[in-house]
């Protein structure tokens, strides 16, 4: 996912212990968000082959992680970019295109705040007002250190309004890469979110 170079090595932090969130931590995904990705999980369910799940902070949000978000963001292959401009054709934006960008957050290697790069496959939609970036074989890289490999995984599901399930990119995932740029409040908020599921799993109230 990450390529470090020989001398370095991922962070090293003590195990998170983890905590059931206070009332006032849980976080709920908008309901503009929400009806964007109902839409969009309707036009896609049947109508593209390519793997593809919702990721970024909507999609830890829909797993418990108390974050913000304000668009959508939809990890996917090229191939699957592509599949998804053509089948979101009234919401339209940016087309698919190679894209390189830096991110405003930098990576904590080491104690050295370095520079972090995404490239992929990249289009943009625009659903009701809310905006949705697809991400094709979305790539990472520290300052100028080598590319990491097209993020690939194997998507989570959960439940959405109408019975429907909608594909998400795991925490797993999610925490992996945190860690490796060295963001470890990230990976904390993520490990209440797992330590909370499975508090609520242990203590006879799954959800």
């Amino acid at each position: 996912m990450l390529n470090l170079p020989a001398d370095k090595k991922a962070p090293r932090i003590d195990p998170y212990p983890g905590k059931a969130p206070k009332p006032e931590e849980i976080v709920i995904l908008s309901r503009p968000l929400l009806l964007a990705v109902m839409k969009v999980e309707e036009k896609l369910s049947d109508s593209i082959k390519a793997k593809w799940a919702v990721g970024g902070e909507a999609g830890e949000i829909m797993q418990g992680v108390n974050v913000q978000a304000d668009r959508i963001m939809i990890n996917t292959t090229k191939e699957g970019c592509e599949e998804i401009w053509a089948a979101l054709e009234e919401y339209r934006t940016l087309a698919p295109a190679l894209a390189e960008k830096k991110l405003a957050r930098e990576a904590d290697i080491d104690g050295r705040m370095l520079p972090v790069y995404v490239k992929s496959h990249y289009a943009e939609l625009t659903v009701d007002g809310t905006k949705v970036e697809v991400y094709g074989d979305q790539q990472f890289k520290v300052a100028e250190w080598d590319w990491g490999d097209p993020l690939d995984f194997e998507v989570t599901y959960t439940y959405i309004p109408g019975g429907r399930r909608l594909p998400l990119v795991p925490l797993s995932l999610q925490s992996e890469l945190a860690l490796g740029l060295g963001w470890l409040d990230i990976v904390g908020l993520i490990s209440d979110a797992v330590f909370s599921k499975r508090h609520h799993i242990l203590s006879g109230n799954p959800r």
